[in-house]
């Protein structure tokens, strides 16, 4: 018969072992089950922090794009995140049964919403508080860049739900019709500066253009601080050369108004001018500012704004065909080497044929300095 002999150490570490098994298998059977629960929803990054910086902070609102942290119990197996009933997509690699990383779709709605914040797992279904915060407006476009008090402006744009405020500059505008992507609002007195809409998503300012798809996009701002072509030349007169011909009295396409001026470019590098009586100084402006319509073919081509001077001061544009496009640029850019420095006065803003492309024909509306 043999004899075991049983050594209490080993006894008790291999004891220890399947316990430590036993539990290790009864926390797995455990975790996540049940439905689940929410506790609080956090930040996982500073909004905005291009950096990443971690900030552990507890909200019930968020933005639609942004990421955060849901917190509570049973949430591993979580199969299913909707914000006011719009799913989220699903990382599971980021799931713990205390903790998950979702990001709020983009596409989740602030307008009517539920207020919810809906987690679905197999054992069950549980809501949460939790809304989606409107984001600021954005302005796209304006149908017109100045105006008199009381013409109807519409401002083309996104996410103007519940529009409290337009401002022209520092001037209220009265707001007439609004919808999510459109408002038609009445010109106030004294309406000078950029354009805003504000609604409980913040203010929004706008638009903003590149001259030539190049340079970085400028805020377009309302008005102008002096006009040389408002539906007629203003105490001024105008000029050509090398081939071009101005209508001042054109009525075939017009930005605002009644008139516009219809140039057309019989010869290639051709040019036309607009100028005014007396110098206008320019210590206070920042801005040259005017809208130009390209008849068929000129998408893409070039024209050279000078200011006094075709060759020290200009400034290229590129045309786009089919619309009116307002450009503004600012009067730092009309320099060279020859002639540093942001110009003092200003006699005639001039517009030359760049691209070799005549014949062609352009309208000029509301031209002047901001």
């Amino acid at each position: 018969m043999k004899i075991i002999y049983k050594n209490p150490i080993v006894v008790c570490l291999t004891g220890l072992f399947f316990m430590l098994i036993f539990m290790t298998s009864c926390k797995k059977d455990a975790e996540g089950k049940g439905a689940p629960v929410i506790t609080r929803v956090r930040t996982l990054v500073k909004p905005g922090d291009p950096k990443q910086t971690a900030l552990d902070s507890t909200v019930t609102s968020g933005d639609a794009g942004s990421t955060y942290v849901i917190e509570g119990a049973n949430l591993k197996y979580t199969n299913k995140v909707e914000f006011n009933g719009t799913e989220a997509y699903l990382n599971t690699a980021l799931f713990s049964d205390h903790s998950i990383v979702v990001m709020i779709p983009a596409t989740a709605s602030w307008i009517n919403q539920t207020g919810k914040l809906t987690l679905t797992s197999a054992s069950g279904t549980t809501t949460f508080n939790f809304s989606i915060r409107q984001p600021a407006p954005v302005i796209t476009e304006l149908s017109q860049f100045t105006g008199d008090e009381g013409d109807i402006v519409t401002i083309t744009g996104l996410r103007f739900d519940q529009v409290s405020s337009v401002k022209f500059g520092t001037a209220d505008a009265r707001v007439i019709t609004a919808t999510s992507t459109e408002l038609k609002v009445s010109v106030p007195a004294a309406a000078l500066g950029v354009v805003s809409v504000t609604t409980p998503g913040g203010t929004g300012t706008g638009p903003y253009m590149s001259y030539d798809g190049v340079a970085v996009p400028i805020l377009l701002p309302f008005g102008f601080r002096h006009l040389f072509y408002d539906d007629k030349i203003t105490a001024g007169y105008d000029f050509n050369f090398g081939g071009a011909i101005g209508d001042v009295n054109n009525t075939e396409l017009v930005k605002r108004g009644s008139h516009s001026i219809k140039v057309t470019y019989t010869g290639n590098y051709a040019g036309y001018a607009v100028g005014s009586g007396d110098p206008v100084d320019l210590s206070d402006k920042t801005y040259v500012k005017f809208s130009i319509y390209g008849s068929a073919g000129t998408e893409g081509k070039v024209i050279k704004v000078g200011l006094n001077d075709f060759d020290n001061r200009q400034v290229s544009i590129v045309l786009h065909s089919g619309k009116w496009t307002t450009y503004v640029v600012p009067l730092e850019r009309f320099q060279n080497a020859t002639q540093p420095g942001k110009p003092s006065s200003l006699n005639w803003i001039g517009f030359q044929e760049l691209s070799g492309n005549a014949p062609e024909t352009i309208f000029l509306d509301d031209i002047g300095v901001y």
